[in-house]
Protein backbone atom coordinates (compact mmCIF):
# COMPACT_ATOMS: atom_id res chain seq x y z
CA UNK A 1 0.00 0.00 0.00
CA UNK A 2 2.82 2.42 0.86
CA UNK A 3 4.68 1.66 -2.36
CA UNK A 4 1.59 2.37 -4.45
CA UNK A 5 0.96 5.82 -2.99
CA UNK A 6 4.31 7.14 -1.77
CA UNK A 7 6.22 9.65 -3.90
CA UNK A 8 9.48 7.81 -3.03
CA UNK A 9 8.58 4.16 -2.28
CA UNK A 10 12.21 3.22 -1.67
CA UNK A 11 12.37 5.54 1.34
CA UNK A 12 10.05 3.54 3.60
CA UNK A 13 12.92 2.58 5.92
CA UNK A 14 13.87 6.23 6.37
CA UNK A 15 10.25 7.05 7.23
CA UNK A 16 10.16 4.31 9.88
CA UNK A 17 13.45 5.56 11.33
CA UNK A 18 11.82 8.96 11.96
CA UNK A 19 8.83 7.54 13.84
CA UNK A 20 10.40 7.26 17.32
CA UNK A 21 11.47 10.91 17.25
CA UNK A 22 7.97 11.97 16.20
CA UNK A 23 6.41 10.35 19.27
CA UNK A 24 8.82 10.86 22.19
CA UNK A 25 6.19 10.43 24.90
CA UNK A 26 2.98 8.42 25.04
CA UNK A 27 -0.30 10.29 24.95
CA UNK A 28 -2.29 10.16 28.17
CA UNK A 29 -5.02 7.56 27.92
CA UNK A 30 -7.72 6.46 30.32
CA UNK A 31 -10.08 3.50 30.46
CA UNK A 32 -12.83 5.80 29.19
CA UNK A 33 -11.12 6.18 25.80
CA UNK A 34 -11.89 2.66 24.48
CA UNK A 35 -15.36 2.75 26.02
CA UNK A 36 -16.09 5.67 23.70
CA UNK A 37 -15.49 3.61 20.56
CA UNK A 38 -18.85 2.96 18.95
CA UNK A 39 -17.70 1.62 15.59
CA UNK A 40 -15.81 -1.62 15.04
CA UNK A 41 -12.12 -0.88 15.52
CA UNK A 42 -9.07 -2.91 14.55
CA UNK A 43 -6.38 -3.06 17.22
CA UNK A 44 -3.02 -4.31 15.92
CA UNK A 45 -0.06 -4.74 18.24
CA UNK A 46 3.22 -6.63 18.26
CA UNK A 47 3.89 -9.08 21.04
CA UNK A 48 7.35 -7.72 21.86
CA UNK A 49 6.63 -3.99 21.85
CA UNK A 50 5.98 -1.52 24.62
CA UNK A 51 2.22 -2.09 24.26
CA UNK A 52 1.65 -5.35 26.10
CA UNK A 53 -0.78 -8.04 24.98
CA UNK A 54 -2.58 -7.51 28.29
CA UNK A 55 -3.27 -3.91 27.25
CA UNK A 56 -4.88 -5.06 24.01
CA UNK A 57 -6.99 -7.55 25.95
CA UNK A 58 -8.12 -4.76 28.28
CA UNK A 59 -9.06 -2.51 25.35
CA UNK A 60 -11.01 -5.39 23.82
CA UNK A 61 -12.81 -5.94 27.13
CA UNK A 62 -13.67 -2.24 27.41
CA UNK A 63 -14.68 -1.95 23.76
CA UNK A 64 -16.29 -5.21 22.64
CA UNK A 65 -16.48 -4.00 19.03
CA UNK A 66 -12.68 -3.80 18.79
CA UNK A 67 -10.86 -6.65 17.05
CA UNK A 68 -7.36 -7.30 18.41
CA UNK A 69 -4.64 -8.83 16.28
CA UNK A 70 -1.30 -9.68 17.88
CA UNK A 71 1.63 -10.06 15.50
CA UNK A 72 4.19 -12.59 16.79
CA UNK A 73 7.82 -11.60 17.40
CA UNK A 74 7.02 -8.04 16.37
CA UNK A 75 8.04 -4.87 18.23
CA UNK A 76 5.75 -1.86 17.96
CA UNK A 77 8.02 0.17 15.68
CA UNK A 78 8.27 -2.58 13.05
CA UNK A 79 4.58 -3.48 12.77
CA UNK A 80 4.32 -1.96 9.31
CA UNK A 81 7.14 -4.17 8.02
CA UNK A 82 5.11 -7.33 8.68
CA UNK A 83 3.09 -6.99 5.49
CA UNK A 84 2.52 -10.72 5.10
CA UNK A 85 0.62 -10.64 8.39
CA UNK A 86 -1.01 -7.24 7.96
CA UNK A 87 -2.40 -7.45 4.44
CA UNK A 88 -5.02 -10.14 5.20
CA UNK A 89 -6.36 -8.24 8.23
CA UNK A 90 -8.63 -5.69 6.48
CA UNK A 91 -10.49 -8.43 4.58
CA UNK A 92 -10.94 -10.44 7.76
CA UNK A 93 -11.94 -7.38 9.76
CA UNK A 94 -14.46 -6.14 7.19
CA UNK A 95 -15.80 -9.64 6.67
Amino acid sequence: MYAASAPYPGHFGALLAKCPAAAPAPLPRTADDPRGLTAPAPLVIGDTGFVRVEHAAEVQRLSPRSRPAVLPTTPHLTLMRRTSLLLPLPDEFLG
